[in-house]
């Protein structure tokens, strides 16, 4: 009888599998719309939209018909025109989206963001014009399903007849300075070690650490400031920091890690995003190089000036010099040329070149305590835990 039971179940579940994997009118097929209604705003027709003193420009909409409840995501476009034109075959799309998406029919537009569209785009159809005291300003949506590509459609465009754009007041200011704190020998969680700056590109800095496995460690705009330091989520590590170092979330306090030890370039570039600043960070195995004339004239990175690990991996030695000259030296940051990451001593400490004007070489430019003299045979020897050198 069990068996019996057990076949007459199965025989049953069949039609109802069937069902399942067949397109009948019972099941939701979504659909195509053309189009979707954005709301005129109430007060539209006689209102002031002054953006740079509103936090937000409330729109409203009607979901896109897709035939079935579906979580869509609204992208707002903005042009100066009265009609949207699309990129073409000699046309150019008149209009821009803003960064911000929604996810909800009642649109709260972040007002900062529209008004840097706005005025970007004045600058670029009305080059060395001053913004009108009003302007009208046409809007509409994109809309998709969420996280996918499918059922992207437009809504009607609607007319915001005056409209206040300023040029965006810029509060923020990029770092000038940059630190590494964290498990690391030379830090301990007590001292935070200063990146140098890259020459001549604001807001991007470097450091050579020393990283054991799995070191957690925290990178902030200050010293001993916990309150700037950012945690993982706050920066964006690149790929090669994730496949090489093993960039990872750190075990405690939104702390950042690398999984795997070893001697690093860490690079910090920071920039200014609408209100706020991004922090990416690049680790790369370290690179350092001797580079001029004690190497017959070699200006830039090459194997002849590359430097090797001590025995007992604590210190960075130059090749020997080839010839009698002032040392050149840099650390290889990736889109940097050398003298953009160069570095001397200054008796016996790390000193990086930063953004001081070397025209011609280090004596000649700071004077003779920033230049390191080599005769043929010569190296230098670097620990950049200690942040000293000498002479060898």
């Amino acid at each position: 009888m069990k068996k019996i039971f057990s076949y007459m179940l199965l025989a049953l579940s069949m039609p109802l599998l069937a069902a399942c994997d067949t397109d009948t009118d019972s099941n939701p097929t979504l659909q195509e719309p053309e189009s979707f209604v954005l709301n005129v705003p109430p007060l539209a027709a006689n209102n002031v939209y002054d953006l740079q003193n509103a936090k937000t420009v409330e729109l409203t909409c009607t979901q896109p018909a897709y035939s079935f409840p579906a979580a869509t995501t609204y992208t707002v476009q903005a042009t100066l025109d009265q009609t949207f034109i699309e990129d073409g075959e000699g046309t150019t799309a008149n209009y821009v989206s803003l960064p911000s998406t929604y996810r909800a029919a009642l649109l709260q537009v972040d007002a900062y963001e529209l008004n840097e569209a706005l005025s970007g785009l004045w600058d670029a159809t009305h080059p060395g014009e001053d913004l009108p005291a009003y302007m009208p300003v046409t809007l509409r949506l994109k809309a998709n399903i969420t996280d996918s590509e499918r059922g992207v459609c437009y809504s009607n465009a609607i007319v915001l007849p005056k409209v206040r754009v300023s040029k965006p007041v810029q509060l923020l200011e990029l770092p000038e300075s940059m630190y590494i704190v964290g498990s690391m020998p030379a830090s301990g969680w007590s001292t935070w070690l200063p990146f140098a700056a890259v020459n001549g590109t604001p807001g991007m800095f470097y450091a050579v650490v020393y990283c054991p496995a799995n070191a957690n460690f925290k990178i902030g705009p200050a010293s001993a400031d916990w309150e700037q330091a950012r945690t993982y989520d706050q920066m964006t590590f690149t790929p090669e920091a994730v496949s090489i170092a093993g960039a990872e979330p750190g075990t405690d306090s939104g702390n950042s890690a690398v999984r795997n030890a070893g001697w690093y370039t860490f690079v910090v570039t920071t920039k200014i995003v609408g209100k706020e600043i991004t922090y990416t960070v690049d680790i790369r195995e370290a690179e350092l190089f001797l580079i001029g004339a004690t190497l017959g004239g070699q200006w830039d990175f090459s194997d002849a000036g590359r430097c090797t690990l001590s025995t007992d991996e604590t210190e960075w030695i130059t090749p020997a010099a080839t010839e009698a000259g002032e040392a050149r030296m840099s650390v290889k940051v990736p889109d940097a040329a050398w003298w953009q990451t160069e570095f001397t001593l200054n008796n016996g400490a790390i000193f990086y070149r930063e953004n001081n004007n070397i025209l011609n070489n280090w004596e000649s430019d700071l004077g003779s305590a920033y230049s390191v003299k080599l005769t043929a045979g010569q190296r230098i020897r670097l620990n950049f835990s200690t942040g000293t050198g000498v002479v060898e």
